[in-house]
């Protein structure tokens, strides 16, 4: 009996070497980006829980003296925290873009709760900054803390630390401001001045959904500001989104300069002077608010009184008042003793700078605070994609259309906190260029002339 021939082996599906490492990488991300979004997302809610639901919500309910010396008490605790600390004071932001650019060597568990409480101190007791960039630092702790403690294991040895950093940061601004989609391009706008780094988009975007999916459950999911999807065409309305980012980028300006005078003016101070002076100012501030419009507007993130600026409850020189007073306030906390970020605050001066030059503009109220809001966080961050994505994801597409004007035009004039030391120093990182073949040297007529010489 004869054998039957042999039969031919089916092919086999192989993945060619290039998408057998994609697929390995994407599960490297994966397995990074869902613990780093839902420990940040659990992160943040409890900042956010204590600072404006267990302490802010009290210190609001009780009688306006107790509310005026609120923020006194949170900038001298925060003062007293940066003493024992050595530092002079603490901008989250900008310890976030050093990290990117200069990985740090070991963790500080110490420091960095010490700073979440001088946060703490500054926001939940009425001082005049927001959760923002806390939120933005917090998430790219927690994801240090996570490979830091995870580092042996086989997926987490094939990802930088930068953009570890990068997934954590994404997360917490989602998270914070409800808009996962903002809270990735913002990350990645962050490390640098004029550029982004879209190497981790995947993971940051998967950080951030999961981020904004476990604080949407916890504390809830609205968006801080009622934008509405309204927009206008024609020249009238491209002329009106251009004074917007004019306004928007020159008040940015003007911002970081009366930032860094407040806080030249107060280094020669001793901290125990410093702290309660900066709070006495704001205090100062939200008083006026009280007696000239009915409530401490001035005190903590401003977010009420930006609703109140979207629904038209102030006419006539009152949001101008309402800016000056908000800015003041601002200035002086920065430039004490205060630690937190400005990235709400960037959202309700934005609003309130609306509603000062709506009745010069052919917009409505909700419309122009909204362009205003988007255009004064792009002159502020330098990140244009961010107020694009922010317009996109809290409005719609008939808003991008009234936005995406007035945010070229405020981030090309702006230059806002956001652009510290850390982050203008440094540009993108280029592949080297190819070395030039030698060449043989030409004979010259003199030291100033590149033509050859007369024979």
């Amino acid at each position: 009996m004869r054998p039957s021939p042999a039969q031919p082996h089916a092919p086999r599906l192989r993945l060619p070497p290039r998408w057998a490492r994609k697929v390995v990488k994407l599960r490297h991300w994966i397995l990074m980006a869902v613990p780093v979004g839902l420990l940040t997302g659990l992160g943040v809610s409890a900042l956010e829980t204590l600072c404006n639901r267990v302490l802010w919500w009290h210190i609001a309910a009780a009688a306006v003296p107790w509310r005026l010396l609120a923020p006194i008490l949170g900038l001298s605790i925060s003062g007293w925290i940066l003493a024992r600390l050595n530092q002079r004071s603490i901008a989250m932001l900008n310890e976030v873009v050093l990290d990117y650019h200069h990985p740090p060597d070991a963790i500080q568990p110490r420091r960095d709760l010490m700073a979440m409480a001088a946060t703490v101190s500054t926001v939940g007791l009425g001082a005049s900054l927001s959760l923002g960039g806390p939120s933005q630092w917090l998430g790219t702790r927690l994801a240090c803390y996570l490979r830091h403690h995870l580092r042996r294991i086989r997926p987490m040895q094939g990802l930088s630390q930068r953009q570890v950093l990068m997934v954590g940061a994404a997360a917490g601004v989602a998270a914070y401001l409800r808009a996962p989609l903002t809270g990735t391009i913002l990350a990645m706008e962050t490390p640098f001045r004029r550029d982004l780094d879209a190497t981790a988009f995947l993971p940051a975007s998967l950080a951030a959904l999961l981020a904004f999916w476990v604080h949407g459950l916890l504390v809830g999911s609205s968006c801080p500001l009622p934008f509405t999807n309204v927009g206008m065409s024609g020249w009238r309305a491209l002329l009106g989104s251009a004074a917007i980012g004019l306004a928007a980028g020159i008040l940015s300006r003007c911002f970081q300069r009366g930032a860094l005078w407040a806080r030249a003016a107060t280094d020669p101070l001793p901290w125990q002077l410093r702290g309660p002076l900066g709070g006495v100012v704001v205090a100062a501030t939200a008083w006026l608010a009280w007696c000239w419009f009915g409530d401490t507007w001035t005190l903590q993130t401003g977010l009420p009184m930006a609703r109140q600026m979207f629904a038209g409850h102030f006419h006539g020189w009152a949001p101008l008042i309402l800016l000056g007073l908000k800015l003041v306030a601002v200035c002086a906390t920065l430039g004490t003793t205060g630690v937190a970020g400005v990235l709400v605050i960037t959202l309700t001066v934005g609003t309130v700078l609306g509603a000062v030059l709506q009745p010069f503009l052919p917009f409505g109220l909700d419309l122009a605070c909204a362009v205003a809001v988007c255009a004064y966080l792009a002159a502020n961050y330098n990140a244009p994609l961010t107020g694009v994505a922010l317009a996109l994801e809290w409005g719609g597409v008939a808003l991008l259309h009234s936005v995406w004007p007035a945010v070229i035009l405020a981030a090309w004039i702006g230059s806002g906190l956001a652009n510290t030391p850390a982050k203008t120093r440094h540009s993108r990182q280029r592949p080297p260029a190819r070395p030039r073949p030698p060449q043989p040297p030409q004979p010259t007529a003199g030291a100033y002339s590149h033509r050859p010489g007369p024979s």
